[in-house]
This record gives C-alpha cells, sequence and structure tokens, in this order.
C-alpha cells in the first residue's frame, strides 16, 4: 500500500530524478577522478530515506493505527532515524577548494543534501500531520519543535563523535557514556540550538511548498 501510494504521487517521482541525478553525478565524478572518495553519498542518501518510510507507516499501515504499542516503537524508530536525512548537509565539510573537480563535488553535494533535506522535511510533515489530528496543535508544535532540537544534537554526535543510529543497539554503554560526557561539552549545545534551530525553520519554509505531496493518509483518500 505504501509502495503503492508513493508510485502514484508525482512529486515523489521529481523526487527520484533528483536522486537520479545526484547518481549521474556521483558516476561522472568516479569516471573522471578515477576514485570512489564520495559514493559514501548514497549510503548517506539511503540513511535519510528511512525517516520518510517510517513515517508513512502512520499514514498507510493499518496495523500500525491499530496498535499503540507499534505506534510508539515507529514514532522512536522514527527520532532516532530523523538526523539521518538533514546529516548530509554536513557532508560539504569534505569540500576541497584545491581539487580540479571542486565545482562539480559542490554541485554534487549540493544536490544529495537538497534531495536529504527534503526526505527530512516530508517525513516530519507526515508525523506533524498525523499529531496535529490526534493532538492539539500546539502540542504537536511542540512536539516537532523537540524532534528538530533532538535531530541536531544526532547531527553533532554523527559528525563529530562519529556514532550511528544503530548503535544505540551495537553499543548501548559507549554511546551512553558518550551522551553524558557530551552534555557538558559547549560544541554540543551550540549544535543542538543552531542545527536544530535550522531544522525547525527547514520545515516551516519548505512546508508550503511540499503540502499536499504524500502526506494524504487512507483515511483522507477514502474521504
Amino acid at each position: 500500500m505504501i509502495i503503492s501510494a508513493l508510485k502514484n504521487n508525482l512529486f515523489h517521482k521529481r523526487l527520484l530524478l533528483l536522486t537520479a541525478l545526484g547518481t549521474v553525478l556521483l558516476a561522472l565524478r568516479v569516471y573522471v577522478t578515477q576514485s570512489i572518495d564520495f559514493t559514501f553519498l548514497l549510503w548517506n542518501l539511503f540513511l535519510a530515506l528511512i525517516p520518510l518510510f517510517l513515517s508513512k507507516q502512520f499514514l498507510f499501515n493499518v496495523q500500525v493505527g491499530k496498535s499503540r504499542s507499534l505506534r510508539i516503537v515507529i514514532l522512536l524508530l522514527w527520532v532516532l532515524f530523523l538526523p539521518n536525512s538533514p546529516y548530509i548537509i554536513t557532508d560539504f565539510v569534505h569540500l576541497d577548494g584545491n581539487r580540479p573537480t571542486f565545482w562539480l563535488d559542490l554541485l554534487l553535494f549540493f544536490v544529495f543534501s537538497l534531495n536529504g533535506l527534503i526526505l527530512g522535511v516530508l517525513s516530519m510533515m507526515d508525523v506533524f500531520s498525523y499529531l496535529r489530528k490526534r493532538n492539539h496543535p500546539v502540542l504537536a508544535n511542540g512536539i516537532l519543535l523537540f524532534v528538530s532540537l533532538l535531530s541536531g544534537y544526532g547531527v553533532f554526535l554523527g559528525r563529530f563523535l562519529r556514532f550511528n543510529s544503530w548503535d544505540i543497539i551495537t553499543k548501548p554503554l559507549v554511546l551512553a557514556e558518550s551522551l553524558l560526557n557530551s552534555l557538558f561539552l559547549v560544541d554540543a549545545w551550540m549544535w543542538i540550538f543552531g542545527f536544530g534551530s535550522f531544522i525547525w525553520v527547514s520545515f516551516w519554509a519548505l512546508k508550503p511548498f511540499l503540502r499536499g505531496h504524500g502526506t494524504m493518509s487512507l483515511n483522507d483518500r477514502k474521504a
């Protein structure tokens, strides 16, 4: 049902074209440089897609709608993986102005970053729509703001402390110790409020342009 809904959505097809453009640019760079340096962008984009897949469960998965415990699990997983979407923006750190392929690299990172950010915003729109229908709009806004700040922290953990979303299972003790220590770092709080605010503003800035592109649930379609 989810796959069918995505296939029938024109905007998601255009997003797929943006992904194809990024892939072609990456293939061109590999051919020109004979290097696979930036192929990690494909993996990062795949991780950026996971939050959108999870958020669609709230709109199209009937079982999730019936099970409160399943909704909680999906929501927690969504919060855990959401930082992967805007994380691609920080990949600009790999740009090197001395490389002969600098302008190609700049375009490459821009396309992948834009794709990741849009995927994240679409995912947030799904969850916001779901929460607003079941809670007061102010509460839904508050939850999304809190999640945005958490995502800013998640990006900090990924970029600087090199943790992944799944480390909560594979390295829980190491992660817990690092989380505790990082709360005393000024940089951590700068990323929480700085990058977290960027995610929040991006959500509200892009939301009007993306409204209606995939946030309609099964109940809305039937109505």
